[in-house]
């Protein structure tokens, strides 16, 4: 039977990042996930680093935020290094665009107290848009220039956590499911799988919006928000940096291709994609961008954000059951958290593991 430091159940971003983050100060780790690793949420998501697109108030998850965005340089060339996976690393920031005077104001004072928290903002009229970006429509209200929001490839982020990860000794157990975590005497010491049973005193929850049994332990919910995003094609360059404006985002990949979303359905567990959600996307889409009139639409689909009933992530451990911890609820940011979330979980269960050395 197989003993690990640390096992990781849910294989996303932020099991993977975790996993990796360990693996880096040597721990035995394992990583198992019901699927594939990144098959889930991390698999649907747009990849953006929006500190300042996604904050309209400050609060501590967006000095978190700010802490885990610088971490993304370093972070691309360890994972090139360790695993050779491109994780599509861009710093040209991003555009929040205003389709009103009123919207114009808010994002202005919300500029003003980001900048405040050492944020570099930028106030730009229609005429300095088009600048940076020609193809935005002229009928628009200006915006604000966030120069140091960025954006990954979501997946190859997510495999490339994993695949550093294993690189570094971590074991990787894919299409295996928990059936249950074994406890003694207020303690955790294993769990079962369908592939059998795996020992350990550390057992992190890292499964995102699916899971819910195991979840229960710490009475908590992880509700499934599902976001329909759409991709388009263009051969022809159209946009540069990724355009924001209330919870709706277009973002140029690489390729030629232009990720456009998202829509937000609190509860919705499908994972098909509506014909109105396509249509609705794609009207904003034109509305901002009427170039985009001309790409070639590519694909859709559609993923389950995690989030929390608390309103925030739960990176804790269990107020009973030494050992047991959760890593779940980062909504709308699993990516950009992904990489702080993997250090402070690694640093938590470090500092229990030192803590008890001494007793």
């Amino acid at each position: 039977m197989k003993n690990y430091d640390v096992i990781i159940i849910g294989g996303g971003a932020i099991g993977s990042s975790i996993a990796y983050s360990l693996s880096k100060r040597k721990k035995r780790v394992a990583i198992i996930e019901k699927q594939m690793i990144g098959s889930g949420a991390s698999s649907a998501a747009a990849g953006l680093l929006g500190v300042q697109a996604e904050w309209d108030a400050e609060d501590p998850l967006f000095h978190l935020a700010q802490q885990s965005r610088r971490l993304f340089p370093k972070l691309q060339e360890e994972i090139r290094t360790l695993s050779g996976i491109d994780i599509g690393y861009e710093q040209k920031g991003i555009l929040r665009i205003a389709h009103t005077e009123q919207e114009l104001a808010r994002i202005h004072d919300i500029m003003n107290w980001q900048s405040a928290c050492g944020e570099v903002c930028e106030a730009m009229t229609m005429a300095q848009v088009q600048q940076i970006e020609p193809a935005v429509s002229s009928k628009l209200y200006g915006g604000v220039f966030c120069r140091d929001d960025g954006h990954v490839l979501a997946k190859d982020l997510t495999k490339g956590y994993a695949a550093s990860a294993a690189a570094l000794g971590c074991d990787i157990y894919e299409h295996t499911e928990v059936t249950q975590i074994i406890e003694r005497q207020g303690e955790v010491c294993g769990v079962q799988t369908t592939a059998g049973m795996l020992e350990t005193k550390q057992i992190i929850l890292a499964t995102g919006a699916s899971n819910q049994p195991l979840q229960q332990h710490f009475e908590i919910e992880a509700i499934p928000v599902k976001g329909e995003v759409v991709c388009l094609h263009s051969y022809e360059p159209i946009l540069q940096v990724p355009l924001f404006r209330e919870r709706f985002y277009i973002a140029p990949k690489r390729g030629g291709h232009y990720v456009i979303g998202a829509t937000m359905k609190r509860g919705d567990v499908t994972k098909h994609v509506e014909a109105a959600s396509v249509q609705h996307l794609l009207n904003q889409a034109f509305e901002l961008v009427p170039a985009l009139q001309q790409a070639t639409f590519k694909t859709s689909w559609a993923g389950l954000r995690p989030d929390c009933s608390l309103e925030r992530p739960l990176m804790a451990q269990h107020a009973t059951t030494k050992g047991l911890w959760c890593a779940v609820g980062h909504y709308r940011n699993g990516i950009l958290l992904s990489a702080i979330t993997g250090e402070y979980m690694a640093n938590q269960l470090e500092e229990v593991t030192n803590t008890c050395n001494y007793v």
